[in-house]
């Protein structure tokens, strides 16, 4: 079974890194509605896995909670909303983090033969992104067509001709797909690099390529992290969780705190242009929608605000561009609760797992991070990989206090020193902690 989500992920992966060209491939022989197939690589294997352990009488807990959140959350948006179109496609954005969450493992910790694969991509990613800004405009670019009644981008174009401020996404589907998935993958790979110097190398080149698509938010988040990565390496666990502390809080309190400010919204790329448009205009009606529509304290419901809205209230949709505005329209209060328990599960961290807990940890700090200025929650990778690193900081806690469902797959208790020894296969993998 831990093949069969292996192989999944990465496919869900591979599709997402090359949607703009797969796309566009649909585009051209009129099937533009395959791309939902996707979802299969997560859904089918989820259901398999379900079944088994349904008959085992052993169901992972992470089914549990997701059920619960979903019924309970679900059910506030079909009342207060009345469809149920909201609540679908709420539980459809909450499948990757359930996936993620139980395939932490092979995610965070990949084998030989997937880190040369994802060494490959990152490296094919960095090309694409160089190309599409300085030297071809990929065939694909601002296309658009229509699945389910819905007009939907086939790659996003933002409609610049400078060539400094275009807002370049290589072979992904916009710009914020390439600024997502360059730092994830190399967050997988540069902790595996032996050398301290190439880790780095291979960080900056990511900041650099994430620099062209000009997403200011993946750019920050990613020097933070190099930052945590400069230093000492008895200090880089305490490090990246004060930065995702931080980063934390800055999402909960900017679309808080920046209330009724007037900016200047116009300058060149790195400006605070984009940052005032969301402070003057975005948040604002996030916010005013969110407020007319709630139930407190539940929020709008699941699904309440973002994609779902184009299906019940075109004329109001909002991309929230907040992780804090997205899962407060969707939970409510409760949001707050879900992010704390997010924050515990790294602040927790017994020393023996600090070591194995950098790699999920700076995915995490660089999901908050970029997800101060994004809703981090609507993007494909961001979902998985948020619930891959909670998955994997929880799991190494199991670990520790030898309990049930150290293992994800099975439910049975790993012994602690077993497992804080175990590797995949010809990893022989180097520790930030401890390098």
């Amino acid at each position: 079974m831990k093949g069969l989500f292996t192989l999944c992920a990465t496919t869900y992966l591979l599709v997402y890194a090359f949607e703009g060209a797969i796309r566009y491939a649909l585009f051209n022989v009129g099937a533009d509605s395959a791309i939902l197939l996707r979802d299969a690589l997560l859904i089918v294997p989820l259901l398999l896995l379900l079944i088994q352990q349904a008959r085992r009488g052993k169901i992972h807990p992470a089914f549990l909670v997701f059920a619960v959140i979903v019924g309970v959350h679900g059910a506030i948006s079909y009342l207060n909303l009345h469809t149920e179109v909201a609540a679908i496609y709420g539980t459809k954005l909450l499948v990757p983090v359930l996936f993620g969450f139980i395939a932490a493992q092979p995610l965070t910790e990949p084998s030989r033969k997937l880190l040369m694969l994802l060494v490959v991509v990152w490296i094919a990613s960095i090309v694409g992104v160089v190309l599409d800004k300085f030297v071809y405009t990929y065939p694909w670019t601002g296309l658009e067509t229509n699945i389910g009644g819905i007009q939907v981008d086939v790659s996003h174009g933002w409609d610049i001709d400078d060539a400094v401020a275009k807002r370049v996404a290589g072979f992904t589907r916009s710009s914020i797909g390439a600024a997502t998935l360059l730092p994830v993958l190399a967050l997988l790979i540069a902790p595996r690099a032996r050398s301290y110097i190439l880790r780095l190398l291979i960080l900056a080149a990511t900041v650099g390529a994430v620099a062209l698509t000009t997403q200011k938010g993946a750019v920050v988040a990613m020097g933070a992290i190099i930052a945590c990565f400069a230093a000492p390496a008895y200090m880089r666990f305490r490090l990246l969780w004060l930065a995702a502390l931080t980063f934390a809080v800055v999402a909960v309190a900017l679309p808080v705190f920046s209330a009724g400010l007037l900016l200047e919204d116009n300058g060149g790329v790195f400006s605070a242009a984009s940052f005032a448009m969301r402070i003057m205009l975005t948040w604002p009606e996030a916010w005013q929608w969110i407020f007319n529509n709630e139930i407190l304290p539940f929020g709008v419901g699941l699904g309440g605000i973002g994609g779902p809205q184009r299906f019940f209230a075109p004329n109001f949709f909002n991309p929230s561009d907040n992780m804090f505005i997205f899962l407060y329209a969707n939970f409510g209060i409760f949001s707050l609760l879900y992010l704390g328990w997010i924050l515990q599960q790294a602040h927790a961290q017994p020393l023996e797992t600090r070591a194995k807990a950098i790699v999920p940890l700076s995915l995490l700090v660089f999901i908050l991070g970029y997800g101060a200025v994004l809703s981090m929650l609507e993007d494909q990778v961001s979902e998985l990989f948020l619930g891959a690193s909670v998955g994997m900081l929880w799991q190494l806690r199991q670990v520790v206090y030898v309990k049930p469902w150290a293992h994800a797959f099975s439910g049975l208790p790993v012994p602690a020193q077993a497992a804080l020894d175990y590797h995949p296969a010809g990893a022989q993998r180097p520790s930030l902690e401890t390098s």
